[in-house]
Protein backbone atom coordinates (compact mmCIF):
# COMPACT_ATOMS: atom_id res chain seq x y z
CA UNK A 1 0.00 0.00 0.00
CA UNK A 2 1.55 3.53 -0.93
CA UNK A 3 2.13 5.97 1.72
CA UNK A 4 0.38 9.25 1.65
CA UNK A 5 3.47 10.79 0.62
CA UNK A 6 4.18 8.39 -2.53
CA UNK A 7 0.45 9.27 -3.32
CA UNK A 8 0.84 12.88 -3.38
CA UNK A 9 4.26 12.90 -5.57
CA UNK A 10 2.22 10.49 -8.47
CA UNK A 11 -0.28 13.25 -8.32
CA UNK A 12 1.97 16.05 -9.00
CA UNK A 13 3.59 13.97 -11.74
CA UNK A 14 -0.03 13.92 -13.47
CA UNK A 15 -0.46 17.19 -12.91
CA UNK A 16 3.06 17.58 -14.40
CA UNK A 17 1.72 15.10 -17.72
CA UNK A 18 -1.15 17.00 -17.73
CA UNK A 19 0.30 20.32 -18.73
CA UNK A 20 2.92 19.06 -21.05
CA UNK A 21 -0.38 17.32 -22.57
CA UNK A 22 -2.35 20.35 -22.98
CA UNK A 23 0.92 22.77 -24.10
CA UNK A 24 1.52 20.24 -26.80
CA UNK A 25 -2.31 20.32 -28.18
CA UNK A 26 -2.31 23.37 -27.62
CA UNK A 27 1.28 23.99 -30.13
CA UNK A 28 -0.65 21.66 -32.52
CA UNK A 29 -3.90 23.68 -32.92
CA UNK A 30 -1.86 26.94 -33.27
CA UNK A 31 0.03 25.59 -35.74
CA UNK A 32 -3.14 23.98 -38.00
CA UNK A 33 -4.75 27.60 -37.51
CA UNK A 34 -1.58 29.40 -38.37
CA UNK A 35 -1.56 27.46 -41.59
CA UNK A 36 -4.95 27.56 -42.58
CA UNK A 37 -4.64 31.35 -41.75
CA UNK A 38 -1.05 33.04 -42.28
CA UNK A 39 -2.38 36.81 -40.73
CA UNK A 40 -2.94 34.87 -37.59
CA UNK A 41 0.46 33.80 -36.69
CA UNK A 42 1.30 37.00 -38.39
CA UNK A 43 -0.95 39.18 -35.73
CA UNK A 44 0.43 36.70 -32.81
CA UNK A 45 4.34 37.84 -34.00
CA UNK A 46 3.08 41.38 -34.13
CA UNK A 47 1.58 41.34 -30.38
CA UNK A 48 4.40 39.78 -29.04
CA UNK A 49 7.56 41.95 -31.19
CA UNK A 50 5.11 45.21 -30.08
CA UNK A 51 5.32 44.54 -26.56
CA UNK A 52 9.15 43.35 -26.72
CA UNK A 53 9.83 46.43 -28.45
CA UNK A 54 8.05 48.92 -26.04
CA UNK A 55 9.41 47.18 -23.31
CA UNK A 56 13.12 47.84 -24.67
CA UNK A 57 12.54 51.40 -25.05
CA UNK A 58 10.81 52.05 -21.73
CA UNK A 59 14.15 50.61 -20.38
CA UNK A 60 16.53 52.70 -22.69
CA UNK A 61 14.79 55.71 -21.70
CA UNK A 62 14.10 56.27 -25.10
CA UNK A 63 10.88 58.73 -25.40
CA UNK A 64 7.55 59.42 -22.97
CA UNK A 65 7.33 56.09 -20.87
CA UNK A 66 3.85 56.55 -20.44
CA UNK A 67 2.85 57.90 -24.41
CA UNK A 68 5.19 54.38 -25.19
CA UNK A 69 2.65 52.61 -22.86
CA UNK A 70 -0.61 53.89 -24.77
CA UNK A 71 0.48 53.64 -27.95
CA UNK A 72 1.22 49.92 -26.98
CA UNK A 73 -1.88 49.53 -25.45
CA UNK A 74 -3.74 50.70 -28.92
CA UNK A 75 -1.13 48.84 -30.73
CA UNK A 76 -2.49 45.77 -28.82
CA UNK A 77 -6.79 46.60 -28.78
CA UNK A 78 -5.88 46.67 -32.67
CA UNK A 79 -4.40 43.47 -33.31
CA UNK A 80 -6.93 41.60 -30.75
CA UNK A 81 -9.90 43.27 -32.76
CA UNK A 82 -8.46 41.95 -35.84
CA UNK A 83 -7.94 38.12 -34.63
CA UNK A 84 -10.92 38.63 -32.90
CA UNK A 85 -12.34 38.91 -35.95
CA UNK A 86 -10.66 36.53 -37.93
CA UNK A 87 -11.56 33.73 -35.49
CA UNK A 88 -15.19 35.02 -36.03
CA UNK A 89 -15.36 34.33 -39.31
CA UNK A 90 -14.42 31.13 -39.06
CA UNK A 91 -16.86 30.35 -35.53
CA UNK A 92 -14.22 30.24 -33.34
CA UNK A 93 -12.96 32.50 -29.99
CA UNK A 94 -9.31 33.79 -28.85
CA UNK A 95 -9.64 31.08 -25.93
CA UNK A 96 -9.07 28.32 -29.04
CA UNK A 97 -5.83 29.77 -28.99
CA UNK A 98 -5.14 29.78 -25.20
CA UNK A 99 -4.54 26.44 -23.28
CA UNK A 100 -6.73 24.90 -21.57
CA UNK A 101 -6.74 23.65 -18.31
CA UNK A 102 -8.90 21.08 -16.23
CA UNK A 103 -8.60 22.91 -13.31
CA UNK A 104 -8.48 26.83 -14.32
CA UNK A 105 -8.00 28.11 -10.49
CA UNK A 106 -4.57 26.33 -10.41
CA UNK A 107 -3.81 26.27 -13.73
CA UNK A 108 -3.37 22.37 -13.17
CA UNK A 109 -0.36 22.56 -11.02
CA UNK A 110 -2.56 21.62 -7.80
CA UNK A 111 -1.94 24.90 -5.96
CA UNK A 112 -2.93 28.49 -5.47
CA UNK A 113 -0.09 30.52 -4.13
CA UNK A 114 1.36 28.15 -1.42
CA UNK A 115 -2.12 26.64 -1.09
CA UNK A 116 -3.17 23.63 -2.00
CA UNK A 117 -5.98 23.70 -4.45
CA UNK A 118 -9.39 22.15 -3.71
CA UNK A 119 -8.83 19.77 -7.04
CA UNK A 120 -5.54 18.31 -5.29
CA UNK A 121 -6.66 18.04 -2.19
CA UNK A 122 -9.79 15.99 -4.22
CA UNK A 123 -7.80 13.89 -5.68
CA UNK A 124 -5.57 12.95 -2.75
CA UNK A 125 -8.84 11.84 -0.67
CA UNK A 126 -9.71 9.88 -3.97
CA UNK A 127 -6.69 7.99 -3.82
CA UNK A 128 -7.01 7.11 -0.38
CA UNK A 129 -10.72 6.08 -0.36
CA UNK A 130 -9.56 3.62 -3.40
CA UNK A 131 -6.69 1.89 -1.27
CA UNK A 132 -9.04 0.73 0.99
CA UNK A 133 -12.69 -1.30 0.78
CA UNK A 134 -14.54 2.06 1.63
CA UNK A 135 -14.70 3.49 -2.06
CA UNK A 136 -16.56 -0.11 -3.00
CA UNK A 137 -18.82 -0.07 0.37
CA UNK A 138 -20.13 3.28 -0.43
CA UNK A 139 -21.74 1.93 -3.60
CA UNK A 140 -23.65 0.19 -1.67
CA UNK A 141 -24.28 1.49 1.13
CA UNK A 142 -26.08 4.89 0.35
CA UNK A 143 -29.34 6.86 0.87
CA UNK A 144 -30.70 5.26 -1.78
CA UNK A 145 -30.44 1.49 -0.28
CA UNK A 146 -31.25 2.33 3.38
CA UNK A 147 -34.31 -0.43 4.46
CA UNK A 148 -36.65 0.48 6.74
CA UNK A 149 -38.00 -2.81 6.54
CA UNK A 150 -35.44 -4.41 8.48
CA UNK A 151 -36.06 -2.34 11.54
CA UNK A 152 -39.20 -3.36 13.83
CA UNK A 153 -42.21 -2.08 14.04
CA UNK A 154 -43.16 -2.40 17.78
CA UNK A 155 -42.60 0.28 20.02
CA UNK A 156 -39.82 0.01 23.27
CA UNK A 157 -40.81 1.22 26.52
CA UNK A 158 -37.53 2.57 26.88
CA UNK A 159 -37.53 4.62 24.38
CA UNK A 160 -40.84 5.65 23.35
CA UNK A 161 -40.81 4.57 19.36
CA UNK A 162 -40.05 1.69 17.41
CA UNK A 163 -36.34 0.95 16.07
CA UNK A 164 -37.93 1.17 12.80
CA UNK A 165 -39.81 4.76 13.37
CA UNK A 166 -36.30 6.10 15.23
CA UNK A 167 -34.43 4.77 12.43
CA UNK A 168 -36.31 7.08 9.95
CA UNK A 169 -35.73 10.05 12.23
CA UNK A 170 -31.68 9.75 12.27
CA UNK A 171 -32.03 9.14 8.32
CA UNK A 172 -33.61 12.26 7.91
CA UNK A 173 -31.40 13.93 10.29
CA UNK A 174 -28.47 12.42 8.41
CA UNK A 175 -30.10 13.85 5.01
CA UNK A 176 -30.24 17.15 6.88
CA UNK A 177 -26.48 17.40 7.83
CA UNK A 178 -25.40 16.30 4.30
CA UNK A 179 -27.89 19.07 2.81
CA UNK A 180 -26.54 21.64 6.02
CA UNK A 181 -22.89 20.54 5.91
CA UNK A 182 -20.47 23.20 7.19
CA UNK A 183 -22.74 25.09 9.73
CA UNK A 184 -20.91 23.79 12.03
CA UNK A 185 -22.36 20.33 13.29
CA UNK A 186 -20.95 17.39 14.55
CA UNK A 187 -22.47 13.89 14.83
CA UNK A 188 -22.22 10.97 17.19
CA UNK A 189 -24.03 8.34 16.06
CA UNK A 190 -24.30 5.28 19.07
CA UNK A 191 -25.88 1.91 19.99
CA UNK A 192 -25.07 -1.64 19.89
CA UNK A 193 -23.51 -3.98 17.40
CA UNK A 194 -25.19 -4.24 13.47
CA UNK A 195 -28.18 -1.35 13.81
CA UNK A 196 -26.64 0.53 10.61
CA UNK A 197 -24.09 3.34 12.41
CA UNK A 198 -21.37 2.08 10.07
CA UNK A 199 -23.92 2.12 7.13
CA UNK A 200 -25.16 6.03 8.21
CA UNK A 201 -21.84 6.95 7.95
CA UNK A 202 -20.93 5.32 4.65
CA UNK A 203 -24.09 7.33 3.28
CA UNK A 204 -23.14 10.52 4.82
CA UNK A 205 -19.79 9.90 3.17
CA UNK A 206 -20.70 9.21 -0.45
CA UNK A 207 -23.08 12.48 -0.84
CA UNK A 208 -20.79 14.68 0.31
CA UNK A 209 -17.68 12.90 -1.64
CA UNK A 210 -20.65 13.04 -4.70
CA UNK A 211 -21.11 17.01 -3.65
CA UNK A 212 -17.34 17.97 -4.15
CA UNK A 213 -15.83 17.76 -0.21
CA UNK A 214 -13.27 16.22 1.11
CA UNK A 215 -13.94 13.59 3.49
CA UNK A 216 -11.05 11.08 5.35
CA UNK A 217 -12.98 8.23 6.59
CA UNK A 218 -11.01 5.84 9.00
CA UNK A 219 -12.17 3.21 12.00
CA UNK A 220 -10.95 3.65 15.40
CA UNK A 221 -8.23 1.70 15.08
CA UNK A 222 -6.77 2.35 11.67
CA UNK A 223 -6.55 6.31 13.10
CA UNK A 224 -4.63 5.35 16.29
CA UNK A 225 -2.05 2.53 14.24
CA UNK A 226 -1.34 5.45 12.08
CA UNK A 227 -0.81 7.79 14.61
CA UNK A 228 1.23 5.38 16.51
CA UNK A 229 3.43 4.61 13.72
CA UNK A 230 3.61 8.47 13.03
CA UNK A 231 5.17 9.29 16.24
CA UNK A 232 6.83 6.37 17.30
CA UNK A 233 8.05 3.88 14.24
CA UNK A 234 8.62 7.07 11.34
CA UNK A 235 12.24 6.57 11.02
CA UNK A 236 12.78 10.62 11.51
CA UNK A 237 10.35 11.24 8.29
CA UNK A 238 8.68 14.25 10.36
CA UNK A 239 7.43 15.61 6.87
CA UNK A 240 5.23 12.58 6.63
CA UNK A 241 4.03 12.91 9.79
CA UNK A 242 3.25 16.64 9.50
CA UNK A 243 1.31 15.42 6.36
CA UNK A 244 -0.40 13.33 8.14
CA UNK A 245 -1.72 16.04 10.77
CA UNK A 246 -2.36 18.58 7.87
CA UNK A 247 -4.66 15.70 6.36
CA UNK A 248 -6.29 14.74 9.82
CA UNK A 249 -7.20 18.83 10.40
CA UNK A 250 -8.20 19.86 6.81
CA UNK A 251 -10.33 17.21 5.47
CA UNK A 252 -13.67 18.97 5.26
CA UNK A 253 -14.85 15.61 6.88
CA UNK A 254 -13.53 13.19 9.54
CA UNK A 255 -15.78 10.38 10.05
CA UNK A 256 -14.12 7.89 12.95
CA UNK A 257 -15.82 4.76 12.67
CA UNK A 258 -16.24 2.16 15.30
CA UNK A 259 -14.64 4.38 18.40
CA UNK A 260 -14.06 2.27 21.62
CA UNK A 261 -12.54 -0.63 19.40
CA UNK A 262 -9.25 0.75 19.81
CA UNK A 263 -6.82 -0.28 22.59
CA UNK A 264 -6.95 2.41 24.93
CA UNK A 265 -4.31 4.08 26.54
CA UNK A 266 -2.97 7.80 27.40
CA UNK A 267 -1.89 8.26 24.04
CA UNK A 268 -4.97 7.46 22.19
CA UNK A 269 -6.79 9.30 24.48
CA UNK A 270 -4.98 12.65 24.24
CA UNK A 271 -4.78 12.30 20.16
CA UNK A 272 -8.37 12.08 20.47
CA UNK A 273 -8.67 15.08 22.30
CA UNK A 274 -6.10 17.11 20.17
CA UNK A 275 -7.66 15.92 16.83
CA UNK A 276 -11.36 16.63 17.86
CA UNK A 277 -9.98 20.15 19.56
CA UNK A 278 -8.19 20.98 16.51
CA UNK A 279 -11.14 20.36 14.37
CA UNK A 280 -13.28 22.51 15.95
CA UNK A 281 -10.60 25.45 16.23
CA UNK A 282 -10.78 25.03 12.28
CA UNK A 283 -14.78 24.46 12.06
CA UNK A 284 -14.35 21.39 10.91
CA UNK A 285 -17.11 18.55 11.03
CA UNK A 286 -16.33 15.17 12.94
CA UNK A 287 -18.74 12.34 12.71
CA UNK A 288 -18.20 9.22 14.95
CA UNK A 289 -19.52 6.21 15.38
CA UNK A 290 -19.23 3.85 18.38
CA UNK A 291 -21.09 1.08 20.56
CA UNK A 292 -20.63 2.61 23.54
CA UNK A 293 -23.39 4.10 24.96
CA UNK A 294 -22.84 7.44 27.06
CA UNK A 295 -22.28 5.81 30.25
CA UNK A 296 -19.32 3.25 28.67
CA UNK A 297 -18.17 6.42 26.76
CA UNK A 298 -17.40 8.52 30.37
CA UNK A 299 -15.74 5.47 31.89
CA UNK A 300 -13.28 4.61 28.87
CA UNK A 301 -12.41 8.16 28.44
CA UNK A 302 -11.89 11.42 30.16
CA UNK A 303 -14.22 14.35 31.05
CA UNK A 304 -12.23 16.79 28.69
CA UNK A 305 -13.03 14.03 25.87
CA UNK A 306 -16.62 13.30 27.09
CA UNK A 307 -17.21 17.25 27.68
CA UNK A 308 -16.54 17.59 23.68
CA UNK A 309 -19.05 14.61 22.73
CA UNK A 310 -21.78 15.51 24.60
CA UNK A 311 -21.61 19.24 24.73
CA UNK A 312 -20.42 19.75 21.31
CA UNK A 313 -21.96 16.50 19.03
CA UNK A 314 -25.29 15.88 18.11
CA UNK A 315 -26.28 12.40 19.75
CA UNK A 316 -28.00 9.60 17.08
CA UNK A 317 -28.76 6.87 18.92
CA UNK A 318 -29.94 3.15 17.00
CA UNK A 319 -31.17 0.89 19.05
CA UNK A 320 -33.29 -2.75 18.03
CA UNK A 321 -31.99 -5.93 17.06
CA UNK A 322 -28.95 -6.77 15.13
CA UNK A 323 -30.13 -5.96 11.29
CA UNK A 324 -27.50 -7.70 10.00
CA UNK A 325 -28.73 -11.42 11.55
CA UNK A 326 -31.81 -10.45 10.23
CA UNK A 327 -30.69 -10.04 6.57
CA UNK A 328 -28.40 -12.92 6.84
CA UNK A 329 -31.87 -14.91 7.04
CA UNK A 330 -33.41 -12.84 4.30
CA UNK A 331 -31.11 -14.50 2.03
Amino acid sequence: MATRTQIFREILREYDSLRTKKAAELRERRAVLFERMPRLAEIEQEMALLGTKTARLVLQGEGDALALLGSLKEGQKALEAERRALLSTNHLTPEFLEMEFACPKCRDTGYIGTEQCICLKRKLMDRLYDQSNVRDMIQVENFDNFNFSLYSTEKTKEEGISPKANAKKLYRRALAFVEDFGNGANLLIYGGTGLGKTFLCNCIAKDLLEKGNTVLYLTAGQLFRKLEEQRFHRDDDEEEAKEWDQELLEAELLIIDDLGTEFSTIFTASELFRIINDRKLAKKAVVISTNLGPTELMNLYSDRITSRFFGEFEQMKFFGEDIRIIKKYQR
